[in-house]
């Protein structure tokens, strides 16, 4: 009888989380997806699943490193301090039982097997951990300037890219150790419910650019549950449904205590299930209704549905959020394009009907000759409704006429050369699953009348006509055009005996937009058409 009371207690130990295979699910997000446009999986005090002084007091993770990573966390949350001449890992005074350069190798090793992922650090100097200790700076700069951190780390920059992640550990810190990061630098880190305080943190790197962090933590005071709930969503809804700009990183915490310990009045480990059973399950709740970017999403009991006698869905959380980063929210098709379109690139823009292909000329309108096809300088500026959309040097396409209901059958793309707005005249390109894309007439703020209406319309292609395809527009997204580089034509003149091309037009410019004298050779940009000079 024992026996089998001994093996139950096993059994029930056992059976707290089930991992998931989640190794490499970042091989499936495409190189050009901006990282601060992912659904990423974070653990808060991640080294405590390693097991700490007082496990009662100080652990908010049941699984160590490498099986989190396993069923998907990417980011991590590590508390360096001062140990003698070692950094440690500690939750508050509390020490873990893994020090921070074991860490730091494990996720190098995990990154060695699993080339297609980027791991992210989040750390801060535990100073309740060492009284301070004027030590630590000096121990970190040459944890993280040796190996293996040193061939793993990347510099952040604002626009990184999982293309330039893979493979590499992006170490975000809290507390400055040297002038410059190995990382970034996170500034201005507040803990309010306020949505209008979250906004003004900063992460320093390569540049500096704009983080909101979501860390309201202490929630045992009456209706402080639901007023951190409130407040992980209304992050939520910002990154997932409202957001335009991918300058913007986001980090938002589900962890967090709703209990203390009876009489002493502390923090512990059923305070931090009790919060992680409503909070994760909350975020669920919401990914099951809206889809978009949560940013980095940092949990307790990441990987486990279940510790103690607590349902705390870390696993089920995690899985949602990996499983978000396939999913069509509200502005994934325009973060698609713009990750996709180089700025200040040159390219002409065409579209399919039937198996024949139409070129965009400079005026506006549709030609199957590719003579007529424009070649479109995509200018980057921020704009209205969204925050970046692109112009053109060699058109101004602008909204359909105005005048109540827009007049949508015009027969052609209107133009504006007289004002040349950077909201009226830029274009928003939205890339859809089939590589297609549709445009939204103008980046100028949108509303349901007046000029909002005529804002708010697409490009399209109206084939009723029977002589030929016109452009026009529509009240919908219309995923039919492409944009590809722009075809090329050998000269129609030659040379005079001097080697110079003096019949052709004074205007000739080079592929990066510079105006060249006609004794030039090679590919040139003439009349908005991709020339051959011989």
């Amino acid at each position: 009888m024992k026996r089998f009371i001994i093996i139950l207690l096993m059994s029930v130990a056992v059976q707290q989380y089930v991992i998931s295979a989640n190794p490499s699910w970042m091989s499936r997000v495409p190189d050009e997806t901006f990282v601060s446009q992912l659904s990423i999986p974070g653990a808060h005090d991640a080294a405590t699943g390693h097991g700490t002084s007082s496990d009662t007091f100080g652990r908010t993770q049941d699984l160590t490193l490498s099986e989190m990573w396993e069923a998907g966390v990417r980011a991590f949350d590590l508390r360096p301090c001062v140990d003698g001449d070692k950094l440690a890992i500690n939750h508050g005074v509390l020490s873990t039982k893994i020090s921070f350069e074991d860490a730091v190798t494990t996720l190098c090793a995990l990154l060695d097997s699993n080339p297609t992922e980027l791991a992210i650090i989040i750390m801060r100097h535990e100073t309740e951990g060492d009284d301070n200790s004027s030590k630590w700076s000096q121990l970190m700069t040459t944890q993280l300037t040796t190996e293996p951190v040193k061939s793993h780390a990347i510099i952040f920059t604002p626009l990184l890219t999982m293309g330039q992640a893979r493979g590499k550990l992006l170490i975000l810190s809290r507390d400055e150790y040297r002038t410059s990061p190995v990382g970034g630098y996170i500034k201005d880190w507040k803990f309010s419910d306020d949505f209008n305080n979250q906004k003004g943190g900063t992460i320093k790197g390569r540049s500096t650019t704009p983080c909101y962090i979501q860390d309201f933590y202490e929630v045992t005071a009456s209706g402080a549950v639901a007023k951190k709930t409130n407040s992980v969503a209304r992050m939520l809804q910002f990154s997932c449904t409202e957001n335009t700009n991918p300058n913007i990183w986001v980090i938002n915490h589900t962890s967090g205590y709703s209990k203390t310990f009876p009489l002493i009045g502390t923090a512990y480990q059923d305070g931090y299930r009790d919060n992680a059973a409503t909070q994760n399950a909350a975020v669920i709740e919401y990914l099951k209704q809206n889809a978009g970017a949560t940013g980095l999403v940092m949990m307790d009991f990441a990987g486990s549905n279940r510790s103690g006698s607590y349902d705390v869905k870390g696993l089920d959380l995690t899985e949602a959020l990996v499983a978000n980063n396939f999913r069509e929210g509200n502005h994934t098709a325009y973060f698609r394009a713009i990750a996709n379109i180089k700025n200040s690139s040159k390219r002409s823009i065409t579209t399919m009907v039937g198996t024949k292909k139409y070129y965009l000329t400079t005026t506006g309108t549709l030609s199957s000759d590719p003579i007529d096809a424009g070649v479109f300088t995509f200018t980057r500026l921020t704009g209205g409704t969204y925050y970046w959309g692109f112009r053109f040097r060699e058109a101004y396409f602008t909204n359909p006429p105005v005048g109540g209901n827009p007049t949508l059958h015009t027969g052609h793309l209107e133009t504006n050369e007289a004002q040349k707005r950077a909201d009226w005249e830029a274009q928003v390109f939205l890339l859809g699953t089939d590589g297609r894309y549709a445009v939204r007439a103008t980046n100028a703020a949108a509303s349901d009348s007046g000029w909002g209406v005529n804002a708010n319309t697409f490009w399209t292609v109206n084939t009723a006509n029977r002589l030929a395809p016109l452009a026009e527009y529509s009240l919908q997204p219309s995923y039919v055009w492409s944009i590809e580089e722009p075809p090329v034509f050998d000269a129609l003149l030659s040379p005079t005996e001097n080697g110079r091309f003096s019949a052709l037009p004074r205007q000739i410019y080079s592929l990066s937009g510079q105006q060249v004298t006609p004794s030039y050779r090679g590919l040139r940009i003439i009349g908005g058409r991709k020339i051959l000079l011989k």
